[in-house]
Order: C-alpha cells, then structure tokens, then sequence
C-alpha cells in the first residue's frame, strides 16, 4: 500500500557561531504498511513518530528518500532489493511509477483524497471560526471530491456515524467536549473516503473513558472500510488493542519492526526491552524486572555515530559507535576519580583520532582497571588495546541496519548481524 524508503528530515537550524546546523528528526527510516493494515509506531517524545507520518502524506517534505504509494507487495521488494544491491535503473523505473513525491498539481490533489490525517490535540486541530459541518465538508471541497448538497449530505451522515447528532454539525468547536471533537476530526479525516489514514496520538488529550469509544470508533471504521492505518502513540496499550505490526523508533531511527505479539512479548532490541519494561503488569504474579536506561536521549544536532543508541545500551559492545572522547570521559573519571590512589596527580588523559593518550600512566595499571571496570562503563569495551607508551587504540565502528531476526521481524542491532 505505501512504502517510505531511506526516509530522511532534516530541520535546519540558524545562528551560533558554527552557523546552519541539521536536526535529524528522522533518519534512514525504512517503513513498508500492506493495504488493510495497522501498524503502531511507538517510541519516547522527540524520536521522529510524529514527523514520518506527516511525511507520509506528504504535510511534510522529506529531506531525502523515497515514498511509494499504492504499490504493489512485489513491487516493493523489487525496489528495496535494488536499493540494497545498487540497481539505480531499476528503482528509478519503479519509482517513476509509484513515487508519491513526484506527484504535483491536479495529480497530487486526487491523491488527497485517497490519504488522510487525525492529530493529536482536538483542541487545536478543528478550526474555531468553521461550524463543525463546515470542518467535515473543507477536505472534499478542497479536493474536488465533492460540492454542495452531496458535501452537505455526506458530513450528516458521518456525523452519525461517528456517534454524534446532526444537529451538532450548527455548532461550532468550542462547543464540544475533547472526545466531541475527536469524533469531528475523525469524521473530517473519513470524510474522502481514504484508503491510508496516519493517526497522530488519537486518544492522548482524551479522558481513558472516551479513549476507548475512540479506539472502538476506529477499530469499527477498520472493519467495516478495510482502512490501512499508522497508529501513532507512546501508549503501549494502544499499540496492544488496535496493531497487527509494531515499529519502534528512538532518536529519529528504526529500531525494530515485527509481528506485534512477538515485539511485544518477546523484544529484541536492547531499547525496546527497556520500552517494554517499563509498562506495568496488572497481575502481581506477572512482575518483571524494570530496565532503567542511564543518561538522556541524544542531541539530534549531533548524534552518535554508529548506533544510536549505544551510549545508553546495557548490551552495547566495541562495534557499536564509541569515539575517543567518550572513551577519555570515563577513563578521566577512573584515573582521577575512582583510581586516583593508584594514579595519582600527574595524570592526564587526552582524547585523539580513535586513539586516547593518558599522559603519566603505567600501561599496566591501565590493562587492570579496564578488565575491572569492562563490564560496568561499557565505552570501555571499545578499547582494543593498550600500547607501551600508555596509547589507547579504539575499535573501528559499525553502522546498524535493519537485519532479519526472523521472517517476522527485523531488528537493527548488531547483535543481530
């Protein structure tokens, strides 16, 4: 049904002394959704959810990629094979075909009526001035899929459906309660008739009562319209109830992509592990061991190399991105911290090029507290070896992809090489 390949957004930045900088709210993201499919892409607040699906009906840009809509399952992997294999002619040809970003004009406009959107906040996303039958008929006037009385009618009867009085399309927004309002967004977003519908954070500004009306409302419009949806949230319960696929995202990447009952019983990601952790089991018998992740979420304007994730992974090992500097960090806190007794004052510890100096120490001593300390400061890992004038050599990194845990699932960890 849609595909987004490599999908990249970069939001510029101005001023500082370095000048422009790029935020990377999404990065190389590789996302596939079959017609008649819901897909729930979960993740903490700022790691991209929001800006992927506003790409994918284009209300945003991307910065670089690919979106295929309305292609074929083959197709799809034809295209992400030749992607993979380096066949420039033959993922042009296809995309030639199917790529939503070359779509403009009158072409792009019939297109709208086949997508749609319902954002997060019902507060902000109805406007005030418009009467709410005004806010249902705007999408089919605007694209041409229908005027008038047929508009008019069609806005009744989906406010009906949607559970909500006809006399209700005379009032306006402020009107209505929170899950009113939903329930009117809802509508404005069936109002075309759309085969994709991207679901922004549907039920977070809602009461839990009204939440699930809104849920069922939706898996109801599922059932009976064979509607493909990409079900946005950070509430794994959602995610749970309403989901045949999960995707995980973190920092603006793709960490895993399965089966729900597989990434949600049985997580493979070291972030998604963590993820899933945190939720709370209502069965007392059923308590497990909470995953506390050390540090914040990284800067965009800046991320990790390697995986992006590896600063905070309790699995991370040599491979996965460390840098000298992160490195010098920790070993500054041991030879001047925790060690001091056996360093003492004349140590210094310089970060270089994928090497770190640390000035007025014996290399042996270094070699013992690396094997003491390997397992609890895992940048320490990347040290692989120690030369006789006390230089620290760093292990070369690798960028994770998506690799194949199983049919059902993809992971993008280099555990899963």
């Amino acid at each position: 049904m849609i595909g987004a390949f490599n999908l990249k957004k970069y939001f510029p930045v101005r001023g500082g002394v370095v000048g422009t900088q790029y935020l990377k709210a999404v990065d190389n993201v590789t996302l596939t959704v079959r017609r008649g499919e819901v897909v729930g892409v979960v993740g903490e607040s700022g790691s991209g959810k929001s800006t992927l699906g506003r790409m994918l009906i284009r209300l945003l840009e991307p910065t670089g990629g690919e979106i295929l809509f309305d292609a074929p399952e083959e197709e799809m992997v034809k295209y992400r094979e030749a992607l993979e294999s380096g066949d420039k002619e033959s993922a042009e040809m296809i995309s030639r075909k199917y790529s939503l970003l070359r779509k403009k004009g009158s072409e792009l406009r019939k297109l709208r009526t086949r997508m749609s959107m319902v954002f997060q906040d019902p507060y902000s996303s109805l406007d005030p001035r418009f009467r709410i039958l005004d806010v249902i008929m705007e999408p089919m006037i605007s694209t041409g899929y229908l005027r008038g009385e047929e508009a008019r009618k069609k806005a009744l009867d989906l406010l009906e459906e949607v559970g909500l009085p006809r006399a209700f399309g005379n009032r306006y927004p402020h009107e209505l309660s929170g899950g009113q309002r939903q329930r009117v967004a809802i509508a404005r977003a069936l109002s075309t008739d759309p085969e994709l519908v991207i679901l922004d954070e549907p039920t977070s500004a809602l009461d839990v009562s009204v939440q699930a009306q809104i849920l069922n409302l939706l898996k109801e419009f599922r059932r009976r319209k064979n509607i493909t949806m990409v079900l946005i949230t950070h509430n794994i319960a959602v995610v749970s109830y309403m989901a045949d696929r999960v995707a995980v995202m973190y920092s603006g990447r793709l960490m895993e992509i399965g089966d729900k009952d597989d990434v949600l019983t049985r997580p493979k990601h070291p972030y998604t592990m963590a993820l899933i952790s945190s939720v709370p089991r209502p069965r007392p018998g059923e308590a497990r061991k909470r995953i506390v992740l050390k540090g914040d979420p990284p800067n965009l304007l800046s991320p990790p190399r390697g995986c992006v994730f590896h600063p905070r992974c309790p699995m991370a090992f040599h491979e996965c991105g460390w840098t000298a500097e992160e490195v010098a960090e920790d070993i500054n806190y041991l030879v001047q911290g925790k060690y001091y007794n056996v360093f003492g004052d004349n140590v210094k510890v310089i970060p270089l090029q994928d090497k770190v100096k640390v000035e007025g120490a014996n290399p042996e001593s270094i070699k013992k507290v690396l094997e003491v300390e390997r397992e609890n400061i895992r940048s320490l890992t990347a040290v692989k070896e120690v030369t006789e004038d006390s230089l620290l050599i760093i292990h070369a990194f690798q960028e994770p992809k998506l690799y194949k845990e199983s049919e059902r699932r993809s992971v993008s960890c280099l555990l899963y090489r």
